[in-house]
């Protein structure tokens, strides 16, 4: 019933996320001011008010590379929990919605390490810095795709469940490790966006809260629409392999009723002529043994011819 009803609600969530997401990056380029980065060699006039600042425009990826990474975290908390409850219960269903999520994850952190490399190309000036929050998701995005190899990697449906959702508890343990890194290493290139204070002023919170929801709300359309697509699958792969049982049986069956047939007719003409039958001389012969055939032989001559 709770299925039914959020498969009828996925229109409604990915539209009103669509719709926020766009009012995000609209408000983004046309109302959030831009943040002051490094202070410039001598100060510029700039529409009559003197600047010592660069405005930083690179910053405007913030608004949705940061919702668009929060949504790959909750994705992937959904995928270990699923995965948790397919160890306790051995119900592939669990399984199915463990595998879908971490699709929906592998999805979103790519589009974080595109948006974080563009973000990291135009402020610091390099595509990659081996700082601690990067290197940690870094290793998160290996880790979902190891998850996928190592799934494909085996032929046993069992196996391959039992062994993923195992990794992917794992794996999800980098999540949280991920997350909180900027407040366990402080670092000056990775600032820490989720305070009590929020750090950030309305103008700036605002669409960045709208992209957080939106992206959510997408993120988890994304996740039933593929979940119901997995599960068409896996009803096919299942009428496939009862198709193959049921044609292997029946070829059992016919190749069983031929043998009856030829053992049937077989028995018909030994019935027939029972002379015939090689099995019935070679019975006789042995009956009868050597006397039988003592007539044939040639008399023996005595001493006295």
């Amino acid at each position: 019933m709770r299925e039914k009803l959020a498969d009828r609600l996925v229109p409604a969530l990915l539209a009103i996320g669509a719709v926020l997401t766009a009012i995000d990056v609209v408000w983004t380029f046309t109302v959030a001011p831009l943040v002051q980065g490094a202070r410039l060699s001598e100060p510029a006039i700039i529409a009559g008010q003197v600047v010592t600042t660069k405005l930083l425009l690179s910053q405007k990826i913030f608004y949705l590379h940061v919702p668009v990474a929060v949504a790959s975290f909750a994705a992937m908390a959904v995928a270990a929990f699923f995965a948790a409850r397919f160890l306790a219960t051995k119900d592939r269903a669990h399984d199915r919605a463990s595998r879908t999520a971490m699709q929906v994850t592998l999805v979103f952190i790519i589009a974080t390490m595109i948006s974080g490399d563009v973000w990291t190309r135009f402020e610091w000036g390099v595509w990659w810095v081996w700082e601690p929050r990067l290197t940690t998701y870094f290793i998160l995005m290996l880790l979902v795709i190891g998850y996928f190899i190592l799934r494909n990697a085996l032929d046993d449906p069992e196996r391959s469940a039992r062994f993923g959702a195992v990794f992917c508890i794992i794996a999800f343990i980098d999540a949280p490790i991920s997350f909180f890194i900027t407040r366990l290493v402080p670092s000056s290139v990775h600032p820490v966006v989720f305070r009590t204070d929020s750090g950030l002023p309305p103008a700036m919170l605002i669409p960045f809260l709208l992209g957080l929801f939106g992206m959510c709300m997408i993120a988890f359309a994304l996740y039933r629409y593929a979940l119901r697509v997995n599960t068409a699958a896996d009803e096919v792969e299942e009428l496939k392999e009862r198709l193959e049982e049921l044609d292997a049986s029946a070829q059992r069956v016919a190749a069983d009723e031929a043998l009856e047939r030829l053992q049937a007719q077989a028995a018909a003409l030994v019935a027939a002529d029972p002379v015939a039958d090689p099995a019935t001389d070679r019975a006789a012969d042995s009956a009868a043994g050597p006397a039988a055939h003592a007539g044939d032989m040639p008399p023996i001559p005595s001493k006295e011819d």
